[in-house]
């Protein structure tokens, strides 16, 4: 979320907050996200620094403060605990801040890659982390590393790798808008420096912190950068905290929006299924006219005898003149009685096209309802909206499945997880396992790690037949790697394929199955996140 010019200013705003106070305490109340709580001993004022570890919402900034929590929540960094913080400092051209304590520790925010973190470092050697301590504890900390800045401009090159050679900290993001604003493919070499000489001076002499529209921070000006503007900032700190709560919000929001809609979609499809075969109600009664066909044709010949081990007989068609008709019959049964049982089947088979025909309509009522409710849970935009209009539906949702309770991983025979909105089932033990592939769907994608024992884990594809899109197989395959023997390996073979090709043999142990038409990919193990 910040970009490394976004960070000097914000290291600025830092010095003025942060130096001179004591280290007072840090916690983590949500996952990927440390509280530290600064007090200025000279104004009794306590501070609260934000650091959010999630790579699509990286961020630092001084938030509003608020007493910290305290039940379930983990300390970190005790060692400094009441020790001045003497220096801040942003490294040159690098996303590295340097928080200094006087007793010469410090601590190295990371603000960049897959794995952001915050490390106390002391003596050049990383005594314990935020995140990953058994990992990263004993190492040497990371150093900054400056880009390559070119001098020339390749005229061969794209027009944003030309920038980027040119100036490699300039916000990547916002970098295919600018670029088309101004016209750059259009621009000789000598015009393309002198281009990005003025973004980059804009930058840093004429900052105008911005939340745009599309929920990213600025710090250009409309004229240099004709994006709507959501909101305009004086501070560096407050824009970057701004955009933050909005990322947070957003990803909330279209989290249990895909939760909703995920349970709504599933019984949708299930419900055109059924019309589908409602629709296909005439066979019914096409059978029901055959099967009693049937009856009238074996009572012409009630009187005769058949073979103890006969299974059909074929008499004359008295409905189709010079035919013959071959109809199956039980063998425990006389003609008579099997004649008795067409007159059976054509009565259930009458009685099934009727309630069919009733159920038409109730059914088409239905999807018209689950339709109207998906329609207008899509058109929520704020987190309390959704909280309100979930809340209203309650009821129906919980008929639904949703909300039931069922998915708690305390009480349920097997972990289940998220994946976007695709939930991921992984089993507990060898029962586990066989209870979670029999429950599961035909149509749910079944991954196990090859060749290892493991648990068993299924991807929830609610009657949909097509597979998941490949980075939800991925992770779901990293999650069944990291339930199996190889666990402590770099990359594991995962197979996956569809339930429907999994099956258990007669008589085998606990969790043995048969696969068939497998795929596999090659994941790191990874422990979900609840």
């Amino acid at each position: 979320m910040n970009n490394y010019y976004e960070l000097k200013y914000l290291i600025e705003e830092l010095k003025v907050s942060a130096v001179g106070t004591n280290f007072d305490l840090a916690i983590s109340p949500h996952k990927d996200v440390l509280e530290i709580f600064l007090e200025d001993i000279s104004e009794s004022v306590a501070k609260r620094l934000i650091f959010s570890a999630n790579p699509k919402e990286t961020a630092l900034f001084i938030d509003q403060y608020r007493p910290p929590k305290k039940s379930n929540v983990f300390e970190f960094f005790k060692d400094i605990v009441d020790e001045k913080i003497v220096k801040v400092e942003l490294a040159e051209y690098d996303r590295l801040i340097y928080l200094y304590m006087e007793s010469g520790r410090y601590l190295l925010c990371k603000m960049f890659s897959s794995s952001p973190n915050i490390f106390l470092v002391e003596d050049q050697q990383i005594v314990t982390a935020f995140k990953d301590t058994e990992k990263v504890s004993g190492q040497t900390p990371p150093e900054p590393h400056a880009p390559d800045f070119a001098r020339q401009v390749k005229p061969e090159a794209k027009p944003k790798n030309q920038v980027t050679s040119l100036n490699p900290l300039l916000p990547r993001n916002l970098l295919p808008e600018l670029l088309e604003q101004h016209n750059v493919a259009q621009m000789e070499p000598g015009e393309v420096r002198t281009f990005v000489e003025h973004i980059t001076r804009e930058l840093l002499e004429n900052p105008n912190p911005r939340v745009l529209v599309t929920g990213e921070t600025c710090l250009w000006s409309e004229e240099i950068l004709d994006i709507e503007t959501d909101q305009d900032f004086e501070h560096a700190n407050d824009m970057i905290r701004h955009a933050y709560r909005n990322a947070v919000h957003t990803r909330r929001l279209h989290q249990k929006k895909d939760n909703v809609l995920q349970v709504l979609e599933r019984v949708l499809a299930k419900k055109e299924k059924q019309l589908e075969q409602l629709m296909q109600a005439d066979k019914s009664l096409e059978r029901a006219d055959e099967y009693e066909k049937y009856g009238h044709l074996l009572m012409a010949h009630a009187h005769e005898e058949k073979e103890p081990q006969q299974s059909q007989i074929e008499v004359e068609d008295l409905y189709e003149q010079s035919e013959t008709v071959t109809i199956p019959i039980k063998q425990e049964k006389d003609i008579a009685e099997n004649a008795q049982y067409y007159y059976q089947k054509a009565k259930e088979s009458r009685t099934s096209y009727k309630k069919a025909i009733e159920r038409i309509d109730s059914v088409e009522d239905e999807i018209a309802h689950l339709k109207e409710l998906i329609h207008s849970i899509t058109d929520v935009r704020q987190l309390p909206e959704l909280e309100k209009w979930i809340k209203h539906h309650s009821e129906e949702l919980e008929t639904y499945g949703y909300g039931t309770g069922e998915s708690s991983q305390a009480t349920s025979p097997f972990r289940k997880f998220k994946v976007g909105k695709y939930e991921v089932w992984i089993g507990k033990s060898a029962r586990s396992n066989d209870e979670l592939t029999s429950l599961a769907h035909k149509e749910d994608v079944w991954l196990h790690a090859r060749g290892v024992a493991g648990s068993h884990t299924v991807i929830r594809m609610g009657n949909r037949k097509e597979y998941p899109p490949k980075r939800v197989i991925l992770q779901a395959a990293s999650y069944a790697a990291y339930y199996s023997k190889a666990r402590g390996m770099k990359s594991a073979p995962v197979m996956y394929t569809k339930v429907k090709y999994v099956r258990k043999p007669k008589g085998a142990s606990p969790g043995a199955v048969v696969v068939e038409r497998e795929n596999v990919e090659m994941v790191p193990p990874m422990k979900p996140q609840d």
